[in-house]
């Protein structure tokens, strides 16, 4: 008899431990499936303030989440990024270019020499999910920071820093095509090689792939090439501030260097025409506006649910979790200035994003299936362990083990949101009274826009949505007359 109570008590423990464990592991995953939640609650109001046209709203809520977050090393890049860009478009300049400091401080070390993955990392992202990976922004966003950081520098007469910000944004477009497809190829062979020590038939996840690439409505991707994350806008923006600020030989070829690339990125680009002409003329500072007009929203990502059909235990079937693009419609198509001249399109951030995406989709579901199958698999080992020792353990067990299984079944939907989807440049001569008029396509008005006559200027007007009622301006005036100009950052149709 005593040695029955023996057995009972080892057993006890056992099964209780085996509850503890697997509670522990539920609650630590629910914790974090809030905090997951509590982000993308934190991001849509930052979308509805922002796209409403409401940037310092926007900007408030983006910067509390930053501070807020700052020691959070999974998502802080995230929230400095769209704390960085609202703080922009509500004219505070100082504050948008610390938060934009932190983030590229943060993906400096990936531009040429680290590794943009850890082994660690790799485990817990299989043991829970893919937005347990710390956030490092994507290539295209990296070049866009670059940009918007050097527009900040530039806009407010920090002429030296701007030139760093735009050859920054330089250096991540050449290094991105051949680093990026390098990493990916080598973290889609690790993936393949877990999938093959399973056994698992390669048809499922080609099946998987197919059923969200439908999902988000789109073909095979192409492969990944140097184009395939060059920005026209970085380029063309560093090509108007060497024309706006500079006479040097070595920077007006620097400039006629970069608006060949924009024209081999846009063929038959006008504007890009007339200013290789206007290099090629030679000459002093041209009197000439570069209107930029950043309208709507880069796309974000929607989760789609899928079950994949691999037996575990008695179950057949493992269900996963993963992102499918959204692009957004919301935006003003197009800008015109004086006399009806119409600007033209030059940078399609929706085509760079997804060629980006589509490129590492493939790994999102080769990981995410090997995720699910691995927790389901976990569970039910677990759940089966304590069933021989105790019957309401393992009921406990198999409960806790599903609650999990469920706390951490989701898609990584973590992007800078706030990035624009389209960039238009109206190129026009300086108009001689000093102001700009900007309409919509349907002849509303946009903005007014104090120039320095006879001078170069270079205007920012971002409008995220049809329905925002003001646009955000930034702008350079650099009347030789003055020397170097006075910061300009104005919110509003009348700056």
């Amino acid at each position: 008899m005593s040695h029955a109570r023996a057995s009972r008590s080892s057993r006890a423990p056992r099964g209780l431990r085996a509850w503890r464990a697997s509670a522990a592991a539920a609650c630590a995953t629910l914790a974090l499936a809030g905090c997951q939640a509590d982000l993308r609650r934190s991001v849509a109001a930052i979308d509805e303030a922002y796209a409403g046209g409401r940037y310092e709203g926007a900007a408030s809520i983006a910067s509390d989440a930053a501070r807020r977050y700052q020691d959070d090393r999974i998502d802080r890049v995230l929230w400095w990024l769209e704390a960085g860009r609202t703080e922009q478009a509500a004219g505070r300049i100082p504050e948008s270019m610390a938060w934009y400091d932190r983030a590229y401080e943060e993906v400096r070390p990936y531009l040429d020499a680290k590794a943009e993955a850890t082994v660690t990392e790799a485990l817990v992202t299989t043991a829970v999910n893919q937005a347990m990976r710390t956030y490092r922004a994507t290539p295209p966003e990296r070049v866009m920071l670059c940009a918007l950081q050097g527009a900040n520098a530039f806009c407010a007469g920090d002429l030296a820093r701007a030139r760093v910000e735009f050859n920054r944004a330089a250096d991540f477009q050449q290094d991105a095509a051949a680093r990026f497809a390098k990493e990916i190829n080598a973290a889609q062979d690790q993936a393949n090689a877990a999938w093959r020590k399973e056994g698992w038939s390669a048809g499922i996840s080609g099946e998987a792939l197919g059923k969200v690439r439908a999902a988000q409505e789109r073909p095979q991707a192409p492969a990944i090439g140097v184009g395939s994350f060059a920005n026209p806008f970085a380029s063309y923006l560093r090509a108007a501030f060497l024309l706006a600020t500079s006479v040097d030989p070595g920077d007006r070829q620097n400039a006629r260097a970069d608006l060949r690339g924009v024209q081999e990125m846009v063929p038959g680009l006008a504007p890009a025409a007339e200013d290789i002409a206007l290099v090629d003329a030679g000459g002093g500072l041209p009197a000439v506006t570069w209107v930029f007009f950043l309208t709507g929203l880069a796309p974000d990502y929607r989760e789609f649910r899928l079950d994949i059909p691999i037996p575990v235990g008695n179950v057949n079937y493992v269900s996963g979790a993963f992102p499918v693009l959204r692009k957004r419609g919301d935006f003003v198509d197009g800008v015109s200035g004086e006399g009806g001249v119409r600007g033209v399109p030059i940078a399609d951030l929706d085509v760079i994003v997804e060629a980006e995406f589509d490129a590492r989709l493939p790994l999102i579901v080769t990981q995410e299936i090997i995720s699910s199958a691995g927790k389901a698999a976990a569970t039910w080992a677990s759940s089966q362990a304590a069933y021989q020792q105790s019957g309401t353990a393992g009921v406990l067990v198999q409960i806790m083990g599903i609650a999990y299984q469920a706390a951490s079944t989701a898609a990584d939907l973590r992007c800078w949101s706030t990035m624009p989807k389209q960039v238009h440049l109206l190129r026009v001569p300086t108009p001689a009274d000093g102001r700009l008029a900007l309409v919509r396509p349907d002849g509303a008005p946009l903005a007014s826009v104090g120039v320095d006559a006879g001078a170069p200027n270079v205007v920012l007007v971002t409008l995220p949505s049809a329905r925002a009622q003001h646009a955000a301006v930034m702008r350079y005036r650099g009347s030789p007359a003055h020397g170097p100009p006075a910061p300009h950052a104005t919110q509003g149709a009348n700056p």
